[in-house]
């Protein structure tokens, strides 16, 4: 049921780049910023392909660790655009990235654009299992609460609520939501920016914040 209302340690190995079936990501090279979840993920994606990545679950600490991190991945080399993790999630993460990457834009002059939390975990899921059609994407919202959609392989995340529970559909489940519910799922991870890429344009949002009581 869907009332409307945003752990490992250590670095991630980057996996190979992500591929959706009839996606045409836009060919400019991008840095992508989640910072909605415990991890610090951020990516160099020149569409699907991934040039540089960093993932680590840190728990907290994103604001000290963003910028830094941001140097060390680009090495000098600018990117054409930003798309940052709007949420859901958690409220100070979703703003720690979304402010940072305005920063960058406005000092880069380059456009910024937010992506949903969800999208991403749906990309991870679609990859992790290429038979899938649909599946239900969850954050966790913390508190031990659950935010997620429905999405399809367009990846795009047209609304998100709290969930009191899995949904009794048969729909296969993504994201570290579905650890708290003890389900199975075809990954448990939180949002990572190396999906950013395979994103259609239309899965673009503003770059503002949606928590998970939006």
């Amino acid at each position: 049921m869907l009332h409307r209302q945003g752990h490992r340690r250590g670095p991630v190995p980057a996996p190979a780049a992500p591929v959706v079936r009839g996606r045409c990501p836009h060919p400019v090279r991008t840095l992508a910023i989640s910072t909605s979840s415990p991890a610090l993920s951020i990516a160099l994606v020149d569409g699907a392909a991934v040039l540089a990545r960093h993932h680590a679950l840190i728990g907290r600490g994103h604001a000290e660790a963003l910028v830094p991190a941001v140097q060390a991945l680009l090495a000098g080399r600018v990117p054409g655009r930003i798309l940052v993790d709007v949420g859901p999630g958690s409220y100070t993460g979703i703003r720690i990235g979304i402010a940072g990457a305005r920063a960058l834009g406005l000092a880069w002059g380059v456009p910024v654009h937010g992506i949903s939390a969800l999208s991403l975990v749906a990309a991870q899921g679609f990859a992790a299992d290429a038979g899938l059609s649909q599946l239900w994407a969850l954050i966790d919202a913390g508190r031990g609460q659950v935010a997620g959609a429905r999405l399809g392989r367009d990846l795009v995340a047209g609304g998100h609520g709290l969930l009191a529970g899995p949904a009794d559909d048969g729909v296969a489940l993504a994201g570290a939501g579905a650890l708290l519910w003890g389900r199975p799922a075809v990954h448990g991870d939180h949002p990572d920016a190396g999906f950013a890429g395979v994103l259609p344009d239309a899965a673009l949002l503003s770059p503002q914040a949606l928590y998970a009581g939006d």
